[in-house]
């Protein structure tokens, strides 16, 4: 999804139609959907709500220097 927002968001003509009709709109509508990826995600308690217990995934943590601080540049 985001592969294709960073391709039609060049489009100076129909490139976001496209997108919102095409890409997002369908696949908004499995990732939300009442069975979908974020069933148990909520605005208020993200996925740490204490009617569900769904285990963060497992990370690594960023190699030193991958995300270097260029605010002030």
């Amino acid at each position: 999804l985001w592969r294709t927002w960073e391709h039609f968001r060049r489009d100076p003509t129909t490139g976001m139609s496209v997108w919102w009709r095409d890409h997002a709109d369908h696949h908004m509508s499995v990732l939300m959907a009442s069975d979908g990826p974020f069933s148990k995600c909520s605005a208020a308690h993200g996925h740490h709500s204490a009617d569900n217990a769904i285990a963060p995934l497992p990370t690594d943590p960023a190699p030193a220097g991958m995300f270097p601080d260029t605010r002030n540049l």
